[in-house]
This record gives C-alpha cells, structure tokens and sequence, in this order.
C-alpha cells in the first residue's frame, strides 16, 4: 500500500467516500440520514483549502459585555458547518436567560446560512451549559471526542 497526498486535480476522487462518511455520521441522530442522491447533489466540489467566518454575539447590561456566544462559519468541503465554539456568561449575570439568548441568535445564523450539520463541545459535567445548549435544540450523539495536543 501507498499513501500519498492527492493533487488538486485529483480531490473529487474522494467524493464517493465522502458521501458514505457523511451517511453514516447521522447514525444516532433523531433525523433519518439523507439519500445518497442528495448528498452527490448536495456536495460541493472539494478543495484543497476552506474559508470560515467568526461570529460573535455580545450580550450588554448598562453598557458592559456580560456574555457572549463565539459562533464559527466554515465549508470543508462537505456544506456549510457551524460551531459554537465558545459561550460564556459572567458570574454576575448567569441566572437571566443571557444564555438561551446568545443561543438563540447562534441558531438563527445558522439557520440563516442554512449549515448541514452544526456542533458545539462542552463537558458532560458542566450542566448549566449542557441545559442551554439541549434548550437551543442541540442534542447528544454518539460520538467519541479524542483530543492530539503537541508533545511539550
């Protein structure tokens, strides 16, 4: 066996891979998994490169930011994704629904530019967020997170 990087030219040799990938990653989700069909038609040409967009929402009391939701905007290749990639909400403040409002304009964008799949990462552990996320219509799957970090 050989391994080697693909060319650019030859990126769309994947593309039957990758609609398997994308089938099977709705295994556990509450929606049916798209037709294949779809998917071939769906699928935007594969590049070598991907741009993103950030989105941040600010949440203000008397002028100062007592949370914000970090939003992220990218297309791998796959169709537009989209990530919280960070919520946070002041001691101080937490407790007034600044969440589920930060939340709710983060789906709002997504569904504006009509994402394919979006995600966020919290721990188990961390309750509050884990409710708000459930209550802005983001649910668990089955799915195991391994982290790589650069040896130090």
């Amino acid at each position: 066996m050989v391994i080697e990087a693909l060319e650019e030219s030859e990126l769309g040799s994947i593309r039957p891979l990758l609609v398997d990938l994308l089938q099977g990653e709705h295994a556990g989700l509450p929606t049916p998994p798209p037709t294949r069909e779809r998917l071939e038609r769906s699928l935007p040409e594969t590049r070598a490169s991907f741009v993103g967009e950030n989105h941040i929402f600010a949440a203000k009391a008397e002028g100062q930011i007592v949370g914000f939701c970090w939003c992220l905007l990218f297309e791998p290749g796959t169709g537009l994704e989209g990530e919280v990639a960070e919520l946070y909400v002041a001691p101080g403040a937490r407790g007034q629904g600044i969440a589920t409002r930060l939340l709710a304009e983060a789906v709002a964008l997504f569904a504006k530019h009509r994402v394919t799949f979006a995600c966020v990462w919290t721990r188990e552990a961390n309750s509050a967020a884990v409710r708000a996320y459930r209550r802005a219509g983001f649910r668990p799957t089955d799915q195991l997170v391994l982290t790589w970090y650069p040896p130090s």
